[in-house]
């Protein structure tokens, strides 16, 4: 355990939240946790008994590990109780109104430790842009769903003072995590090129494609099977998380599925008894006649590369893309360094035969990407980033404006 911080604090306990806090005390930490539906609260005891039982089945926790968060996950009575904590985490709604609110809330109790928020989507900058907390000890995480089986997390560092960002990160690897730092970007690199993907998958079910064929085109090429997916990420999740997208990079595609919009209101499963739910496709108001199988995986990895060279137009790193579509998301290949190997006007033909076959809004070329196809340059050179995308950035930059 880390000595400087003795005790920890979540705040909400929603999906992420529950499984934040719940990571914290079965690494030992006393966590304190707090929100504001007495439903919530009241279960926490069933919750933390039914993730045990869920994690000893897969052989996942230790018998330590079980006394330990039986002891350490405590419920506090009120929001004040958290003033005694060296470090909070805030996993409240996808909403800055509602985080800013909490952050003043925390503040008026006397709080002055370090505070995280848990987001998928928001910006750090837009999270402070009131001063709701001091700059000099804030940073934003965001822990991969599912929280106790993913070990990377995100940080955005931001402003925060230098023994504040070395004991959050001190504390994400205590926890078995690890941190990686990213640009303050909405949807951090993780999000970026999964949302793209995860609509994708959905604009694919529009256009006639069956859940398993879907499933099954990502399975042949190694990556994540986005329908099966969406049953642990859920639709409603992915719907907050691409609105906000939407509303800080102004990316049409994000919000280019109807069927999204439909699932978000019952969140129902694509698989029922590990076998595909026929009624999602009653959900589709109008669905196509289908695709070939070769251009449903066209389609996911071209969504993949569009994602990731989009995240590189928004200022981050090649290197910290490709590393978190791998390590982290586990795609089988670097989507960068692909396009490299294509050459960056095949993948934009690629792009313009899935617009084609794909009925309805289109998947944008990033600027970026049209300006490296015409001078013919490429992510990396020698192995490391090619600087002479940076004069690329600016010009693309330029032309949005």
């Amino acid at each position: 355990m880390i000595d400087t911080i003795r005790t920890v604090g979540v705040l909400g306990l929603g999906v992420m939240g529950f499984d934040i806090a719940f990571l914290y005390a079965q690494k030992g930490y006393p966590t304190l946790v707090y929100d504001t539906s007495e439903a919530a609260m009241q279960n926490l005891v069933r919750r933390r008994d039914q993730t045990i039982e869920r994690l000893k089945k897969r052989n996942r926790i230790s018998e330590i590990q079980i006394e330990s968060v039986k002891k350490s996950l405590v419920a506090a009575a009120s929001l004040s109780e958290m003033a005694s904590a060296a470090l909070v985490t805030e996993a409240v709604s996808e909403s800055g109104k509602i985080k800013k609110s909490v952050y003043r809330r925390l503040r008026e109790t006397g709080f002055t430790g370090v505070l995280t928020t848990n987001t998928s989507s928001l910006t750090r900058k837009s999270l402070l842009d009131s001063g709701e907390y001091p700059d000099e000890k804030f940073a934003t995480t965001h822990f991969f769903n599912p929280v106790l089986y993913t070990q990377m997390v995100e940080v955005v560092r931001g402003g925060i003072n230098d023994s504040g960002y070395a004991t959050l990160m001190s504390f994400l690897i205590d926890l078995g995590r690890k941190p990686i730092e990213t640009k303050d970007i909405s949807g951090f690199v993780s999000n970026s090129v999964l949302m793209i993907y995860a609509v994708m998958a959905l604009r694919l079910l529009e256009a006639g494609a069956t859940i398993e064929a879907v499933d099954g085109a990502a399975k042949e090429l190694r990556s994540l099977p986005p329908l099966f997916s969406f049953d642990s990420w859920k639709p409603s999740i992915v719907e907050d998380v691409t609105r906000v997208m939407f509303e800080f990079r102004g990316d049409d595609f994000l919000r280019s599925s109807t069927l999204l919009a439909t699932l978000a209101k019952s969140n129902p499963s694509f698989y029922v008894g590990h076998k595909p739910n026929e009624e999602i496709y009653n959900l589709i108001e109008k669905r196509g006649a289908g695709l070939d199988p070769s251009m449903l995986k066209l389609a996911l990895l071209t969504s993949i590369r569009i994602g990731a060279a989009r995240t590189v137009e928004l200022g981050e790193s090649p290197a910290t893309v490709d590393f978190i579509s791998t390590e982290g998301l586990k795609f089988p290949g670097a989507p960068l360094a692909e396009i490299d190997g294509l050459g960056a006007q095949a993948v934009l033909e690629d792009l313009a035969k899935v617009n084609d076959a794909i009925p309805g809004g289109k998947m944008q070329a990033p600027d970026l990407l049209t300006a490296m196809a015409k001078e013919r340059h490429t992510f990396f050179k020698d192995g490391q980033p090619n600087q002479a995308i940076i004069a690329l950035l600016r010009g693309s930059a330029h032309a949005r404006h």
